[in-house]
């Protein structure tokens, strides 16, 4: 049994695929091969391995779409389903910010200042001539509580007259004793602490929580005396990480640990930790940390299903308002605006994570509210798949000069061209584009007659995004000579409208030429 955690596949294309590493959270490529091994190793200081998880399962169902602009194919399930958008974002770094809500932890606005709302006093004899001290006794107690030096803690908490602030006040960083306990090697302080009322779910200015503290340093007795007394273990800071994730080997937590104890990573500075754990009992413990925070290893996010079937497709059904200028879907409600009484909505389901997809009929609208398809680009979309699959576009007395084009805008055909898009090569994605080759050696003669400087510097601009264009495009190509072993072919699509005969006639020759089994409800 290979215990290796699994890496799940971001996108890829035909000469490499990118992974999330479960180690140092980067992104790492490697190189593209169908029948080699699962299991690599990461490119990370950590050299371990992982198992590469491809969004297709042995069953063949999927969870990937061809991105065609971009010449890739885009694992849906990354960073929760979200889009292409989003998944850029991850391969830029990963930052995921979040805000804590009061709700979730004690951020303690109103706590006291441990240093300033302190007076009590207590004066030292320096025992050399020299005029005695005074200090804030609570200075003593809080290095007294660094060190784990139990003992005087509790001598000063049963003595001091103001003791809450020991338990509630607050550093500059935010920290209360708790959290400052909690990532030193003393369960006997964090234990008394506790007894003594200390807030076990507060945080600091950072969103960290003395068990996200207790597990960043390994402290597997804190850990459990936390956890005992109602620690929540999903608690995120302002990183969004949970206290699992700051006890897993990753880079990112090492580098952590060597600044936060002296240490200086910067070329120029041989600035070592002025404190040094014991890496290997630490180690040890921050495992058994992620064990008891429940993730052994971490696992693929790739989630797959199925789309609807024809009797689960009756649970669903439109409705329009009595205003006649939206439709509402009953099943999962939604409610789809329609800019006309005569439109008609209709919604693609391709199952598991992938998104639910609406159009609205028409040739003349961009993207809408919750309608992802723009009737523009999508119904010159269908008159190339028409082409493609040789299906005759019925005329109409509404095709307003362009033979065809009332039928073409249907809300089904404009998503059928959307899910062939997202998941079958057409023969234009298989070979270069003429159109782009010769607007690409337009500019080329334009910047050849020598222009002014102001339009230069357009020309070369527009050449460098033609050029850019040409090289997704190539890409592509590459990708339809050496395709998955496996693609989506099912998917329903649910009508607020009567399903039309060209409607019909046209999802049966795109099944049948392009070997899908799209299916048309009518939910109405």
């Amino acid at each position: 049994m290979n215990n290796n955690p699994e890496a799940d596949v971001l996108w890829w294309d035909a000469h490499s695929y990118y992974v999330l590493c479960p180690y140092c959270e980067g992104v790492h490529r490697h190189g593209m091969n169908w029948d080699g091994p699962q299991s690599r190793v990461s490119h990370c200081e950590n050299a371990e391995s992982y198992i590469c998880c491809f969004p297709i399962n042995d069953q063949g169902q999927v969870a990937y779409e061809i991105d065609k602009k971009e010449g890739r194919y885009v694992n849906i399930c990354a960073a929760g389903g979200a889009g292409t958008d989003e998944i850029d974002l991850l391969s830029q770094g990963f930052s995921r910010m979040v805000s804590i809500s009061r709700e979730e932890a004690e951020i303690g606005v109103t706590d006291p200042n441990i240093y300033d709302d302190s007076n009590e006093m207590i004066t030292i004899d320096l025992k050399d001539g020299s005029k005695p001290l005074e200090q804030k006794r609570i200075v003593f107690a809080i290095s007294a509580c660094a060190s784990g030096r139990t003992a005087a803690v509790r001598e000063y908490l049963e003595s001091s007259v103001e003791p809450q602030i020991f338990i509630h006040g607050r550093k500059p960083d935010g920290d209360i004793t708790l959290i400052m306990a909690a990532a030193e090697a003393s369960p006997t302080m964090v234990s008394l602490l506790l007894d003594h009322g200390a807030q076990v779910n507060t945080v600091n200015r950072n969103g960290r929580s003395a068990l996200m503290e207790a597990a960043l340093w390994g402290r597997l007795g804190n850990v459990k005396l936390l956890l005992e007394h109602g620690a929540d273990e999903n608690l995120r800071d302002e990183k969004n990480w949970l206290a699992i994730d700051l006890a897993r080997p990753t880079h990112r937590n090492r580098r952590e640990r060597y600044e936060r104890a002296g240490g200086d990573l910067s070329p120029t500075s041989n600035q070592e930790p002025a404190y040094r754990e014991d890496n290997f009992k630490r180690d040890i413990d921050r495992q058994s940390i992620v064990r008891l925070l429940g993730g052994e290893d971490r696992k693929s996010n790739i989630v797959y299903g199925s789309p609807l079937t024809v009797s689960r497709c009756e649970e669903y059904s439109f409705k329009r308002s009595p205003m006649k200028n939206s439709i509402m879907l009953q099943g999962p409600i939604a409610n789809y605006p329609i800019t006309g009484p005569r439109k008609t909505i209709a919604r693609l389901e391709r199952g598991g994570q992938f998104a639910s997809v609406a159009a609205m009929s028409g040739w003349s609208h961009d993207l809408l509210q919750l309608v992802r398809v723009s009737g523009r680009q999508w119904t010159r979309e269908v008159f190339y798949l028409s082409r493609i699959v040789g299906h005759n576009l019925a005329c109409d007395d509404f095709d307003q000069g362009i033979p065809g084009q009332y039928h073409a805008c249907h809300a089904e055909k404009q998503l059928i061209a959307y899910f062939v898009d997202r998941h079958v090569f057409l023969p234009r994605d298989t070979v270069s584009d003429p159109e782009l080759e010769a607007e690409i050696e337009w500019v080329e003669d334009q910047l050849d007659t020598g222009p002014e400087t102001e339009e230069l510097t357009a020309l070369e601009r527009q050449l460098d995004t033609l050029n850019h264009r040409k090289e997704r495009h190539t890409a592509l190509i590459d990708m339809s000579n050496a395709r998955p072993p496996v693609s989506l072919t099912e998917a329903v699509i649910l009508i607020s409208s009567p399903v039309c005969e060209d409607c019909m006639e046209f999802e049966n020759k795109v099944n049948q030429v392009l070997g899908l089994s799209i299916q048309l409800f009518a939910a109405c």
